[in-house]
């Protein structure tokens, strides 16, 4: 049985619509185009318009609605299903919105969810689909950090550490780490563990902990293109723009291609000259580009090492990258010391009192006092 065609004098459009909704609209037309009086296109056209209920009635679209509705009951279930799994007896003392740092292989993420503090364990949980991102019992956790950084909104916030006795760092970005941070103290204490004081945040970036030796710390690293030369047919070779990763440690200045997984260029920093910002068009789409110009002795001679960014990243790795050759041409200032494990400059009074912020040295006075 099919749609019953009716004929109305006169149609509004809310007498259009509540038709189409409680009855329907067939529409039945032949559509010819043509050019200079000659067809060159046909075009049959026949379309069944009306609300579900009406389509359904009809048996049109039933197979369409069934696998919606089955879909639907099932994504019902999942969400029941996929509760905090939490242990009989396991008691929740902190839950509190939070992301959780992944990084395997290619695949590098924050991954949100609700970050759980029990009397047994602290585990990040998701709801929709269902799934553990973190699950560490206290037992396993050595030592707590803090720091505050610029995240991609632009804007500094606090990040948390458990750092684990098998070495491995879970980065974590609660809505108020510094709460979660108590609480996870408070009910070690309560259960008799002991945890580091001041732990040292060990370097959480796969790429750098690849070429790092012993005493390196990273002090600037972000994203950024290199300007490469690579051999071309006939013996000859060609500059390309390759997209990887610059860094300035307490060492060198060096850029990491991690499509090769590898250190493409580097140079010490006492051979670091200058440094200078400039527009340059890079070719094809890329053009007014800021390009950082790097200035650097070799044994044959100087060279220019080419780097680009945003503007903004141009500018503080301009900066940066000043303030190094500066402070290598000045004398230190009276108060200013080195330290003795990385040669990282620094006021004297914060390397007694806190350590190196780049390679993570402790005075012997600190370390007696901890």
């Amino acid at each position: 049985m099919g749609m019953q065609p009716t004929a109305a004098t006169e149609c509004g459009v809310t007498d259009l619509l509540e038709h189409i909704l409680d009855k329907g609209l067939v529409i039945n037309a032949d559509l010819i185009i043509s050019v200079s009086g000659v067809p060159l296109v046909g075009v049959n056209l026949r379309a069944a318009i009306a609300g579900m209920e009406t389509m359904l009635k009809y048996g049109v679209l039933t197979d369409w609605d069934k696998q919606t509705r089955d879909w639907e009951r099932k994504e019902r279930e999942q969400k029941r299903g996929a509760r905090e799994p939490l242990a009989e007896g396991e008691q929740v003392l902190l839950k509190m919105f939070g992301s959780h740092w992944f990084s395997k292989g290619i695949y590098r993420s924050w991954r949100p969810g609700h970050l759980y503090v029990t009397d047994r364990r602290v585990f990040l949980w998701r709801n929709s689909p269902g799934e553990m991102l973190m699950d560490i019992p206290y037992e396993m956790i050595k030592g707590l950090a803090m720091e505050r950084k610029t995240n991609v909104a632009k804007k500094e916030t606090d990040y948390l550490y458990l750092l684990l006795k098998d070495g491995e760092v879970a980065q974590l970005h609660p809505t108020e780490a510094s709460v979660v941070k108590e609480a996870i103290e408070g009910r070690m204490k309560e259960l008799g563990l002991e945890l580091e004081e001041k732990p040292t945040i060990p370097s959480l970036d796969e790429y750098a902990a690849k070429f790092l030796t012993p005493g390196e710390g990273v002090t600037n690293s972000c994203k950024m293109w290199y300007l490469m030369t690579l051999p071309s047919p006939g013996g000859t070779t060609s500059d390309q723009w390759k997209s990887g990763y610059l860094y300035l440690t307490n060492k060198r200045l060096l850029w990491y291609y991690d499509f090769d997984g590898k250190v493409v260029w580097e140079t010490p920093r006492d051979n670091l000259i200058h440094a200078t910002t400039q527009l340059r068009d890079l070719g094809g789409m890329l053009k007014e580009k800021q390009v950082l110009n790097v200035l650097y002795k070799t044994e044959s001679g100087n060279k220019v090492a080419c780097f680009s960014g945003t503007e903004d990243e141009m500018k503080d790795w301009q900066d940066a990258l000043t303030d190094v050759i500066r402070q290598r041409s000045e004398p230190l200032p009276e108060d200013w010391e080195t330290c003795p494990q990385c040669g990282a400059k620094a006021p004297r009074e914060k390397l007694l009192k806190e350590g190196c912020s780049v390679c993570g040295w402790i005075s012997p006075r600190l370390r007696r006092n901890i």
